[in-house]
């Protein structure tokens, strides 16, 4: 029998705290305007505890300067990226020490000899506007 680890989104988690604390308001919603640019579909990056993608999994589209906090301190075995950016992986809190870029997904981060030496992570920005000549 195949038994599944729940999977924790901390943005979902956020975005369902911040929804159960907001009110009503009497102010009446404008909507955007026509033109106004779609925002970029954000680079999601899942976290797994066992090489392969197995393990408990955390997801986050946000940099996490400490994982600590999160009870994943130097767990991080494999990792997998939904979108269009790379990922940044650090062996200290706050993006101290060696730090490695990942694209698309790493099945074991021992290739990279960062397995269970993860602290903190974050996406690589994307590249600055091209500026018109």
């Amino acid at each position: 029998m195949k038994t599944t680890t729940p999977t924790l989104t901390i943005a979902a988690f956020l975005a369902a705290s911040a929804a159960a604390l907001s009110f009503a308001s009497a102010a009446p919603v404008m909507p955007a305007a026509a033109t106004a640019p779609a925002a970029p579909t954000p680079t999601v990056i899942t976290v797994y505890e066992q090489p392969n993608f197995k393990g408990r999994a955390l997801v986050f589209d946000k940099g996490v300067p400490s994982l600590a906090a999160l009870d994943f301190n130097d767990r991080v075995a494999s990792v997998t990226i939904k979108g269009s950016r790379d990922w940044v992986l650090c062996e200290h809190r706050n993006f101290m020490g060696r730090c490695v870029r990942v694209h698309a997904k790493a099945k074991s981060l021992k290739q990279l000899k960062m397995e269970g030496q993860v602290s903190s992570l974050y996406p690589v920005p994307p590249p600055a506007p091209k500026r018109p000549r």
